[in-house]
C-alpha cells in the first residue's frame, strides 16, 4: 500500500467518509473496490491501484455511493 500513496489516502482518509463503505485490508494484495448484492455476493471487482485519491473518490459517488452527513462524520474523527 506504501507504493500507492493517493490510495492510501482514499482508503485511510475518505473511505471512514462515506455510508455502506468498509475497507479490509488484505496483507500484500492490490487494492480493489468490491461491489456486493444483498446476498454479500461480488457483483463488480474493480482495481484502484491506477487511481488518484480523486478519482476514487468520483468513483464512489458514480457507484452511487455518498458521504456521511457532517455532523456523524465529525462524530467518527473524535
Amino acid at each position: 500500500m506504501n507504493s500507492l500513496p493517493e490510495v492510501k489516502s482514499f482508503i485511510y482518509g475518505d473511505v471512514p467518509h462515506y455510508d455502506n463503505v468498509e475497507f479490509k485490508p488484505i496483507p500484500g494484495a492490490v487494492p480493489h473496490l468490491l461491489l456486493l448484492n444483498k446476498e454479500n455476493q461480488i457483483v463488480e471487482r474493480i482495481n484502484l491501484e491506477d487511481l488518484n485519491r480523486d478519482e476514487c473518490n468520483a468513483l464512489l459517488r458514480e457507484k452511487g455511493f455518498h458521504r456521511k452527513p457532517a455532523e456523524e462524520s465529525k462524530n467518527d474523527e473524535l
